[in-house]
C-alpha cells in the first residue's frame, strides 16, 4: 500500500476490538480528475508560453495544439502525458486515441538517437529517428524486439509500421540494419537479419517454398548462423554466404568389393550385406540392406536405401560389413539397433540435447558428434565379438556444415557404376576388404 495510505503510528482504535473507528480513518483527498490532470500538465510544460491555447478539447481525454502536439489523459494511470512532433503526426496516421493511450511522455533512447512513446499499457510503441522518421511497432513484434534490446539490438530501429503480409496471414516490421520480425498465429514472431534475410528476400519473402521463419537468427555449427523456416532453413557461414535449403535427405547408395573373404563356407564368392546405424543429435536408426550374392573382388553392388530425412544438423554412420552364411542377417541388426540406441540415449543426455529445438541444436552437439564415435564403434565390436560372420565395421561423421554443401553444392561422384557423396572407411577383415557408399541430397 503506498505510504500515503498507512495508518500513522498513534492512530486510536476502538477498545476491544483492534479496529481503526471510521471517525478516526485518515480522510484521502478525492483524485485529479481527467481535466484537472490535462491542466496540471499544460501547466507543468509552460502552458500557453510553449505549447500556445489549446486549439480543441475533448473534456477529461485530450488537448490538441496548433504547434502539432497534444496532451492526453490515461485513466488507468491517473496523469495526462505529452506526445508531438513526427510521433503526433504518426500517432494520428494510425489512429489517435482509437489507436493506442499514451503511458509516457515523448522520451530519448539511451543511445541518444531516436525519441519514442509508449502506448497502451505498454504493449505499442512509436519509435523516430531523423534518419527513420516516426514508425509504429506494437504486440509480439514489439515484445520480440524488446527481447533483442530495442534499438540497441542488431536490428535497429523500425522503419516502417507493423504491416500485413501480402498473403493475408503474418504480420511484420522492418528495421534499420536491414532486419525484419515477422509474425503469425502458428509461427510467433521471429527475427531475420544480415545476409540471411537478404537470401529470403531474394526468394520472395514468406511467399517462397521456406515459408515463414520458425527461428530467429541463431548460432549454428562451425563459426556459422541459422534461421529454420516452416519448409527448411536458411545456413550461413563466412565462407560460404547464406545457402536455403528444404530438408536433406541420406541414401545408402551401394557397396563395393577391393578384396573378398579368403575362405567362405560353401561358396566361391561373398555374400555381403551392410547394417547401418545413423545417429544425428534428434534421433538413431538402423537399416540393413538386402543380402548381395556372388560378390568378388573388384565388383560393385549399387543399391538406393534411404537411411536419414531432416534437418542438416551433423550425424555419425556407423557401417558394419558382414558375410551371410547360415545365420539370421536381422539377428545382428537387432544387436546393432540396441547399441545406437542406448550410446544415442546417454550421448543427447550427457550433452543436454533433449530440451533444445531448432538449429541451436547443431551449434551445440557440433562438437561432440565425434566424440560419439569411438563409443558407437566399441560398442557395436563388443556387441558383434561373438559373431562369426562379422567382416568389420567404419564409423564416420558428417557435420552440420558438411551436409549443407553437400546437399546443396556438391556434385555427385561415380564409382564403378555406384553415386556417391561421402563414403566409409575402408571395412576390412578375414581378408576381405570393402567400402560402402552414401548420398545427400536435398528433400
Amino acid at each position: 500500500m503506498p505510504d500515503d495510505h498507512r495508518v500513522p503510528a498513534g492512530t486510536p482504535l476502538t477498545p476491544g476490538t483492534g479496529r481503526i473507528k471510521i471517525s478516526d480513518r485518515i480522510k484521502i483527498p478525492p483524485l485529479i480528475s481527467g481535466e484537472g490532470n490535462l491542466r496540471r500538465k499544460y501547466d507543468a510544460l509552460g502552458g500557453a508560453a510553449a505549447l500556445g491555447e489549446p486549439v480543441s478539447k475533448e473534456e477529461g481525454k485530450i488537448w490538441t495544439f496548433a504547434n502539432g502536439s497534444c496532451l492526453c489523459y490515461n485513466p488507468d494511470m491517473f496523469a495526462a502525458f505529452e506526445i508531438h512532433g513526427d510521433i503526433y503526426a504518426k500517432w494520428l496516421a494510425l489512429g489517435g486515441m482509437a489507436w493506442g493511450i499514451p503511458c509516457t511522455d515523448e522520451t530519448g533512447t539511451p543511445d541518444g538517437v531516436g525519441r519514442f512513446n509508449h502506448f497502451n499499457a505498454n504493449t505499442a510503441s512509436i519509435y523516430w529517428t531523423p534518419a527513420t522518421g516516426a514508425a509504429g511497432i506494437w504486440g509480439l513484434i514489439r515484445e520480440k524486439w524488446a527481447q533483442m534490446g530495442w534499438e540497441r539490438s542488431p536490428l535497429g530501429y523500425p522503419v516502417t509500421d507493423e504491416s500485413g503480409t501480402p498473403d493475408g496471414v503474418g504480420r511484420f516490421n522492418h528495421f534499420s540494419n536491414a532486419g525484419s520480425v515477422y509474425w503469425t498465429p502458428g509461427t510467433g514472431a521471429h527475427a531475420v537479419y544480415g545476409d540471411i534475410r537478404a537470401r529470403w528476400e531474394a526468394m520472395g519473402w514468406e511467399t517462397s517454398y521456406l515459408g515463414y521463419p520458425v527461428s530467429d537468427e541463431v548460432d549454428f555449427a562451425e563459426g556459422g548462423r541459422a534461421n529454420e523456416f516452416q519448409n527448411g532453413g536458411i545456413y550461413w557461414w563466412p565462407d560460404t554466404g547464406a545457402i536455403d535449403l528444404r530438408d536433406v535427405v541420406v541414401h545408402y547408395t551401394g557397396l563395393y568389393c577391393f578384396g573378398e573373404t579368403d575362405w567362405d563356407q560353401g561358396s566361391s564368392a561373398d555374400e555381403p550385406y551392410v547394417i547401418m546405424g545413423v545417429t544425428s543429435p534428434q534421433v538413431a536408426t538402423v537399416h540393413r540392406s538386402g543380402i548381395y550374392n556372388d560378390v568378388d573382388a573388384g565388383e560393385s553392388r549399387p543399391d538406393l536405401i534411404e537411411v536419414y530425412r531432416g534437418r542438416p544438423y551433423g550425424m555419425n554412420i556407423s557401417t558394419v560389413v558382414m558375410e551371410n552364411d547360415f545365420g539370421d542377417p536381422d539377428k545382428y541388426k537387432e544387436d546393432i539397433q540396441n547399441v545406437v540406441m542406448g550410446v544415442h540415449a546417454a550421448g543427447t543426455l550427457a550433452l543436454g540435447l533433449i530440451p533444445v529445438v531448432g538449429p541451436v541444436i547443431a551449434a551445440v552437439a557440433g562438437p561432440a558428434l565425434k566424440t560419439l564415435m569411438p563409443s558407437i564403434g566399441g560398442a557395436i565390436n563388443n556387441a558383434l565379438n561373438l559373431g562369426d560372420d562379422r567382416i568389420g565395421s567404419s564409423s564416420i561423421t558428417v557435420s552440420a556444415k558438411q551436409m549443407v554443401l553437400l546437399a546443396a553444392r556438391t556434385p555427385n561422384t561415380d564409382f564403378h557404376g555406384i553415386g556417391y557423396k561421402v563414403e566409409s572407411g575402408l571395412v576390412s577383415g578375414s581378408g576381405a576388404s570393402y567400402k560402402a557408399y552414401f548420398g545427400v541430397v536435398p528433400a
